[in-house]
């Protein structure tokens, strides 16, 4: 989706699909383990099983941390990608659209808006 107007640029990408598949159970995981980690079925998950067990059992913290962590990294990956759609006038539907997949996302999609931003730097 890209069409130029000098105020109303319509551009929106999305990741490879593979960046949803790993991303969103992932932090649904650690959400599950920093929160809810009674309902994990440890024993049944191999080598992540072991991991997270030892986490609940040793470092309760840990995952509560890094799930906080992700989360704002996210949200402010998020508000840094909306300014930079701002900057190239895309509009308010596209970078709604960029604001949430940048929530669920992170890097995957931050990265999308740097290249198309540099290649906007590069035109001009």
């Amino acid at each position: 989706m890209e069409s130029e107007n000098d105020q109303n640029v319509e551009y929106f990408k999305r990741p490879h699909l593979i960046w949803y598949v790993l991303i969103i159970p992932s932090m649904t995981y650690l959400g599950i383990l920093a929160y809810m980690p009674d309902v994990i079925p440890f024993d049944y998950l191999g080598p992540l099983g072991i991991l997270s067990k030892y986490l609940y059992l040793n470092h309760r913290i840990v995952p509560i941390v890094i799930l906080w962590m992700a989360l704002a990294t996210h949200l402010f990956e998020a508000i840094y990608v909306v300014k930079t759609a701002n900057s190239l006038n895309i509009n308010v539907k596209c970078r709604s659209r960029w604001f949430v997949q940048t929530l669920m996302l992170g890097y995957p999609s931050t990265r999308l808006m740097n290249k198309y931003y540099a290649s906007h730097h590069k035109k001009n």
